[in-house]
């Protein structure tokens, strides 16, 4: 005879662990002489003196609806409310039964790229401008210098003509 363990410490009575039992008593108070049955994605938990399979997701990977936070399960049972096991992805949000794009927050990061983008683009040239600037007014320019002054300030005012909030904005190639 084998008597058959379960947690009755929890609230779902999980099977735990199984060891030889005398033929000429009774089981304790936490098992059962019934072998449990198994199967993926179940484990056996007691209820009223018998084996039911409760949902077993244990060690998988679920994602917070709200926040987006992955998180390992470590408990028996359906996944909890506001949880997924669906991986979100950049720019997403939940509708209620999966992670679909959300076309605001990637417009709105998109356009808030563009600006950084063209700040940047706007504060090299003005730096490489003001160089070749002041190698000019101190008559130290070699050759074309004067030319590359003018290209770039073609350069920093088509930039600032660029229209940032637009995603599809398209910014001037850089002079040579």
């Amino acid at each position: 005879m084998i008597n058959y363990y379960f947690d009755n410490t929890n609230e779902l009575k999980p099977f735990t662990h199984q060891l030889d039992a005398n033929n000429d008593t009774l089981p304790p108070d936490n098992a059962l002489r019934i072998a449990p049955e198994f199967r993926d994605g179940y484990w056996p938990c007691e209820q009223n003196g018998a084996w039911i399979l409760i949902e077993d997701n244990r060690n998988k990977t679920v994602y917070n609806i709200e926040t987006k936070e992955a998180e390992k399960i470590d408990y028996l049972g359906k996944i909890r409310d506001g949880f997924t096991l669906l991986k979100p992805f950049e720019f997403c949000t939940w509708n209620g039964e999966k992670w679909i794009l959300d076309e605001d927050a990637k417009n709105e990061h998109l356009i808030k790229n563009n600006q950084n983008l063209k700040n940047s683009l706007i504060n090299e040239a003005s730096e490489k401008i003001a160089l070749l600037q002041d190698i000019i007014d101190l008559d130290m320019q070699e050759t074309d210098e004067e030319q590359q002054l003018k290209q770039r300030k073609k350069y920093r005012i088509l930039l600032t003509r660029v229209d940032a909030s637009d995603i599809n904005a398209v910014f001037p190639a850089k002079p040579e």
